[in-house]
């Protein structure tokens, strides 16, 4: 495939080289997000330096996306976003149990999730086409609309639901009974979500189900 010299959108085509550039983006958005956090004011409530950073690595992943003309460049972050944040909130803490808990449920979860989308990733040359309707339908307002609607709005919806758990973290809460059903509940989520992907791609191949939903359970599906 890369015989000669590279051609113009082949690097797009490539699934591996597709791989690597999102990884770069993302390691790159990291670095920009602990570097925002690092140079804010150090008597800024760490919520709002969080936030802010985490803008800012967003605002960098859509710049990529318009780079690279596909908005799915920002997909990923859904799932990479909480568990880079917790890891350098726990960096310099005392470990305890409540955040070793927590920190395995949040990487289990993105873990599945990362894998799902890693699993479904074609390449840079596509893209999900559900951006590509909002693309067609809001015309001129596109840029608006997949900076706000697409980057900003999902990351603020995440930055929300990990929030908690920063405090747990910065708060250095201690192991309670209640934590343990609480691990168990997420774990047992996450498996379901898991089993929930494993079946959905499993329809997904066969034909005969083509523009149909998936409504049956594993076994049932097999055996129909």
């Amino acid at each position: 495939m890369f015989s000669g010299r590279l051609r113009p959108m082949s690097y797009k085509q490539n699934r591996a080289v597709s791989f690597f550039i999102v990884f770069v983006v993302y390691v790159a958005a990291t670095a920009l997000g602990i570097f925002a956090y690092k140079t804010l004011p150090a008597n800024m409530a760490f919520y709002w330096k969080l936030l802010i950073a985490d803008i800012a690595a967003t605002v960098l992943t859509f710049i990529f996306s318009l780079i690279f003309g596909n908005a799915s460049v920002y997909d990923p972050y859904w799932s990479v976003q909480p568990p880079v944040i917790l890891v350098c909130f726990v960096i310099g803490k005392p470990a305890n149990t409540t955040i070793f808990m927590l920190l395995f449920v949040v990487f289990f979860w993105a873990t599945r999730l990362t894998a799902n989308w890693a699993y479904t990733f074609k390449g840079l040359c596509h893209q999900d086409w559900r951006y590509t309707m909002l693309k067609e339908r809001t015309g001129i307002f596109y840029p608006a609309v997949n900076l706000f609607g697409i980057h900003l709005v999902p990351t603020l919806i995440v930055y929300a639901c990990i929030l908690p758990a920063v405090f747990v973290i910065q708060q250095n809460a201690t192991f309670k009974a209640a934590s343990t059903t609480s691990l168990a509940i997420c774990v047992v989520a996450v498996i379901l979500q898991g089993t929930a992907d494993i079946q959905m791609h499993r329809f997904r191949k066969q034909k005969k189900h083509h523009h149909r939903f998936c409504t049956l359970g594993h076994n049932q599906l097999w055996l129909h």
